[in-house]
């Protein structure tokens, strides 16, 4: 009998849910305002259906629907829970242009929908991005968008970032005031706030609708201040969302992790993520290379999206073995047995259920920050100024 509980609790995740981890302040109307406004509506309805509903069938494409194209996977903050902080060196890089270029042709070629130009790193880095950006909208990539941790967002960047054809940009901001400041450091949380509002206001001058704006952030560190939170960002972004609080520690013990083990991972049936160098690596998830599924330098991406490690890949969801067999998936947290939660809030239209991944602490508790980046990994010029910041 417990058994069949699991069953039917994983059929109703897996079939009945789009993103089990991910919460939008506003809910459905807030999501389809953002969908309607991103435009080319007829052929992102049939692209997300075909992103939604071929991995609840555990079926794929001929070719991804969409590409993670990661162009830097170094970033100049060290937020302490971040893998990319504790990220050993070699894997930290910038995307060459012409590698980029390169899969761009190809994605083109095959009428990909939607890349993103970000995964481990901050993309502001590369200098190169604009022209990125550009070379992708000129080859009709339809979607084209990115994260960052708006650190680097200067004015001069903000106009250059206006004069593309970006379709959205989603700003990382945990958390308000003391909680943003330690966890985002050196950033500050009011000069994060200007520097968002500023390419607001700018696009709304020049009379523009893109790029879309979205703002997101740990559930574990709004749960102290969520109003704040809120009331900061609402007349500043187009959408907010909240992350549930995730693994975020290299050496985990995944044998004391429950494991939902008829999960099955969409990412394996829809997309792909390119490192920097060119290796494609099994997941986002997958952030130390354990499963290298190819290499875009030496093979062309509809290769290795059909190649015989990603299709063993998908086999391990097909048959329940993923959490046992491959060991990007013991480091993640998506996979793992579910509960219900929710961030209480003095407003009332506010309230937000969210689900939150089981034996996953918050990353983030009422008194700031758990983890503190070890002193040694904060630049030498700073390190004073971040032990006033956590002390």
């Amino acid at each position: 009998m417990n058994e069949l509980k699991k069953i039917f609790r994983s059929f109703k995740n897996n079939f009945f849910h789009l993103e089990t981890n991910y919460f939008t302040v506003g809910g459905i109307k807030k999501n389809l305002s953002f969908f309607f406004k991103s435009g080319h509506v007829l052929s992102h309805i049939l692209d997300r259906l075909r992103f939604h509903i071929y991995p609840k069938l555990m079926m794929s494409a001929n070719f991804p629907t969409h590409l993670e194209v990661e162009i830097a996977s170094k970033c100049q903050m060290r937020c302490p829970m971040c893998w990319t902080t504790y990220m050993k060196d070699h894997f930290k890089g910038i995307m060459k242009l012409d590698l980029y270029k390169k899969i761009i042709d190809e994605a083109s070629s095959k009428g990909v929908f939607s890349i993103k130009l970000s995964w481990r790193g901050e993309p502001l880095l590369n200098p190169n991005l604009i022209e990125m950006i550009n070379y992708a909208k000129s080859k009709k990539i339809k979607n084209v968008a990115f994260l960052t941790n708006a650190e680097l967002l200067t004015d001069k960047l903000t106009e250059k970032l206006l004069e593309t054809e970006l379709d959205w940009i989603s700003i990382s901001a945990d958390g308000v005031d003391e909680v943003y400041n330690k966890i985002r450091f050196p950033a500050k949380f009011e000069e994060t706030l200007f520097k968002v509002e500023r390419l607001k206001k700018r696009r709304e001058s020049l009379g523009k609708s893109k790029p879309l704006i979205r703002v997101q952030s740990i559930a574990s560190a709004i749960k102290k201040n969520p109003e704040k939170f809120n009331s900061s960002w609402k007349n500043r972004v187009d959408k907010i969302n909240i992350i549930a609080d995730q693994i975020r520690d290299f050496d985990v013990d995944h044998d004391k992790l429950e494991f939902d083990k008829y999960f099955i991972c969409p990412k394996p049936f829809q997309r792909l993520a390119i490192g920097h160098t060119g290796k494609v690596h099994q997941c986002i998830a997958d952030y130390e290379g354990k499963n290298i599924l190819g290499d875009i330098n030496t093979q062309t991406i509809e290769d290795v999206w059909n190649g015989e490690k990603n299709r063993l890949l998908r086999e391990s969801f097909k048959n329940h073995t993923y959490y046992k067999i491959n060991k990007a998936c013991q480091q993640c947290s998506y996979g793992l047995v579910q509960k219900k939660d929710e961030i209480i809030t003095s407003d009332v239209d506010l309230k937000i259920d969210i689900n939150s991944f089981k034996d996953v602490p918050d990353i983030v508790s009422k008194k700031g920050v758990e983890k503190e980046t070890p002193a040694n990994l904060i630049p030498k010029n700073k390190r004073e100024e971040y032990k006033k910041i956590i002390s």
